[in-house]
């Protein structure tokens, strides 16, 4: 899977084909499809900035994610759409793999495809990235074996062995046992159903059912300070989607949610407010624009994500804890300013 550049590169003959942006853009939205337990939406593929699209031109990336489901087509990946029973032609389509048809036909990796491939695989992990660097490696492994590539030197690769605890368990569904540091420091042992695993700014994360709270809850890979061997099977339910699990930085904290509004400029763009949201919480326009509602484990963070966001016009509303919390960091801010 990689961009049309790309394979003109193996074409002629270079030794170094590229890797670039759409080629890791294609990857993720396979392993996103691949991994999504419910077909995902047109809008949450294309506003997804993490998956390589979001770019504010949703007519843009529209035409990437077609481009993307043919570029997977040529590779035997089919990406069909799918609709719910009665839907009207102009209601929004939602995608998944079809997995009856894909690879269905042999014969669809060629040799310069297994090398292409090999080549992006080594060069995701010469990155650095230790978050999917056994999954990896594995399909590496099985893809130079298949294709009689074992000769191709092997990339170095980054390992943690509290990533390989969560994805030994994650692969073979069962409830992980770990010692855990929150960001204050204190230490509690947990066990956690792992039901996905992903990466944001190169740290890992995992969610999953948590023994502690019996609710679904993430966790930094990082933060395991010790992990016992899995036990007890479980099942993913059929109505998890990773999707809605992706974090912002106000979900760490060991206390209960609050419902936190936020409001927006009124010349804010709408699709600047999806991408920034990710689908989280309640968005309600009124004829002041746009407020967004979302639960808030921590309100210090969530003052903080409204600041980072400030110039987008983003703005604190409620509770009034959440106020005091943004008051006291331009406080603070100002008087770090000052003494600078």
């Amino acid at each position: 899977m990689t961009a049309s550049d790309t394979t003109e590169t193996i074409k002629k003959g270079n030794s170094e084909p590229s890797f670039d942006k759409t080629a890791q853009r294609i990857l993720n939205l396979f392993f996103v499809l691949n991994s999504s337990p419910e077909p995902l939406t047109t809008e949450q593929i294309v506003l997804d900035s993490d998956l390589g699209y979001g770019s504010g031109n949703i007519d843009s990336d529209k035409r990437k994610f077609r481009r993307d489901r043919d570029k997977l087509l040529e590779r035997g990946i089919l990406i069909k759409e799918v609709r719910p029973t009665g839907a009207q032609e102009t209601e929004e389509s939602s995608w998944t793999i079809d997995r009856e048809h894909t690879f269905a036909a042999g014969g669809l990796i060629t040799a310069d495809d297994a090398d292409i491939l090999l080549n992006a695989i080594d060069q995701t992990l010469a990155a650095g990235s230790s978050t999917f660097a056994a999954p990896l490696a594995d399909i590496r492994s099985k893809i130079a074996y298949l294709t009689g590539r074992t000769t191709v030197d092997e990339a170095p690769i980054s390992r943690s062995p509290t990533v390989d605890a969560v994805w030994s368990a994650f692969a073979e569904r069962c409830a992980l046992r770990f010692l855990y540091q929150n960001g204050r420091g204190e230490q509690r042992e947990r066990t956690v159903c792992v039901y996905g695993v992903f990466e944001r700014e190169g740290v890992a994360y995992f969610c999953g059912l948590d023994n502690v709270t019996d609710d679904i809850r993430t966790f930094r890979c990082d933060r395991i300070v010790r992990a016992w061997r899995p036990s007890k099977a479980y099942v993913i339910p059929a109505d998890f989607n990773l999707s809605d699990y992706l974090f912002f930085e106000f979900d760490f904290a060991d206390r209960p949610p609050v419902a936190a509004t936020f409001s927006f400029a009124p010349q804010t763009q709408i699709d600047m407010i999806n991408g920034l949201t990710r689908g989280r919480g309640e968005l309600v326009h009124t004829d002041v624009g746009w407020t967004w509602t979302v639960d808030v484990r921590d309100l210090e963070a969530g003052a903080s994500f409204c600041m980072a966001h400030a110039m987008d016009g983003m703005r604190p509303v409620a509770p009034k804890s959440l106020k005091q919390a943004w008051n006291h960091l331009i406080e603070r801010t100002v008087h770090e300013h000052a003494r600078a």
